[in-house]
């Protein structure tokens, strides 16, 4: 219950014991061809998207997103936490100007802030995070995008912990850029960034970008037109093996189908959370429309969580340790997301309930579990 790399089904291990199979082979061609055209409907994206696997991961696609920005160009960086502020870690290596709009720890950037800064200033680009890896916070893309479209140039979301897992509608509603990484929610081994990208940012490609060499989306567009037609192509070496992880997971998508695997997320998710506050303890996201079905901060408030993580561990568990400076030795995060299913839950809730009763936090014995079976049932 790791919040990524997440567990990955056999099936799709199995998909990549290959021995040599080259990336020029008609096998690997297709695996990207049909790669690619899943991921325009795993984001919601229509045939005048153009869609991108590249190697490395969410960072990568993230600072690919550079290559759409120019010399002088304005970016506002909507930040809810770690992950947010990574953002402008990435673009101020650039020659861009950067603003920030932050929110507290818990807590999203309203709509109504974004609209009003989009107001005062003009920007080329302002970047949001779906759900925030750090806190588990979730941005309501959607109530944003209707607020800004027709005041910025170009809209770009980090969907790393939310596509495959929550709701995105990059078209509905007019995201120029979505982006995941393939070892969250699509429950793949990591190795590969993912993007989606508009018309609109697509001609934003050229000689004139600030971006680099390798993540320059420019060297890799024609590549990935080619791959998508059945044709060879090359810029780079791309992750072979995961590409064919890749696929079995597309299919095991499409077999369970999106809607299904969205609420499946979203029940699971739920189940932890009752289990979590029938324990008695606070979860990060301050309000239930901030909470997210893929992250779950907890805030504990006697016990080390760097003890929690070391004791779950050898109950068979594996959580991830809170990474948010504002909440230094104070939480740590549950992540449900992948290939999770009701058990998970339960599980989850029932070793931290032993864990933390014996490292003396006051919580209410049992009834966490009882909770998410109440909830699940």
């Amino acid at each position: 219950m790791h919040v990524g790399p997440v567990t990955i089904d056999y099936d799709i291990l199995v998909a990549g014991l290959r021995g040599d199979t080259g990336f020029t082979s008609q096998e690997f061609i297709d695996a990207m061809s049909f790669s690619l055209k899943y991921l325009r409907k795993l984001m919601g994206a229509d045939e005048t998207y153009q869609p991108f696997i590249i190697p490395g991961g969410g960072t990568s696609a993230m600072e690919s997103v550079a290559s759409v920005l120019r010399r002088g160009d304005k970016v506002l960086v909507v930040s809810n936490g770690v992950f947010g502020d990574r953002w402008k870690a990435i673009f101020n290596r650039y020659s861009v100007a950067v603003d920030v709009l932050k929110a507290n720890p818990g807590e999203y950037v309203k709509p109504e802030e974004v609209e009003k800064a989009v107001e005062e200033e003009k920007y080329s680009l302002v970047t949001m995070t779906h759900v925030e890896t750090s806190t588990g916070v979730k941005e309501p893309i959607g109530e944003v995008t209707k607020r800004i479209r027709d005041k910025v140039d170009l809209i770009a979301v980090d969907g790393v912990s939310s596509v495959g897992a929550e709701t995105v509608k990059a078209k509905d509603n007019q995201v120029d850029i979505y982006l995941t990484a393939s070892q969250k929610a699509i429950g793949v081994p990591p190795g590969a960034g993912l993007l989606v990208l508009s018309e609109r940012a697509v001609s934003r490609l050229s000689e004139e970008s600030v971006a680099g060499y390798y993540l320059n989306l420019k060297n890799w567009v024609d590549v990935m037109r080619n791959l998508e037609e059945g044709k060879g192509s090359y810029f780079a070496t791309l992750p072979v093996h995961l590409i064919f992880m890749l696929v079995k997971a597309f299919e095991l998508m499409e077999r369970e189908g999106l809607e299904n695997r969205i609420k499946r997320h979203e029940r699971v998710a739920k189940g932890i959370r009752a289990g979590i506050e029938s324990m008695g303890l606070d979860i990060v996201a301050r309000k239930p429309e901030a909470y997210s079905n893929t992250v779950t901060g907890v805030i504990v408030k006697k016990a080390n969580p760097s003890e929690v993580l070391k004791a779950v561990v050898s109950e068979g568990l594996e959580l991830a340790p809170g990474v948010h400076p504002a909440l230094a030795g104070k939480y740590f995060r549950i992540g449900h997301m992948g290939w999770v299913n009701p058990n998970d839950a339960v599980t989850t809730i029932a070793v931290l309930e032993r864990v933390l009763k014996r490292m003396g936090e006051p919580i209410n014995l049992g009834e966490g579990v009882r909770a998410v079976q109440n909830t699940l049932a």
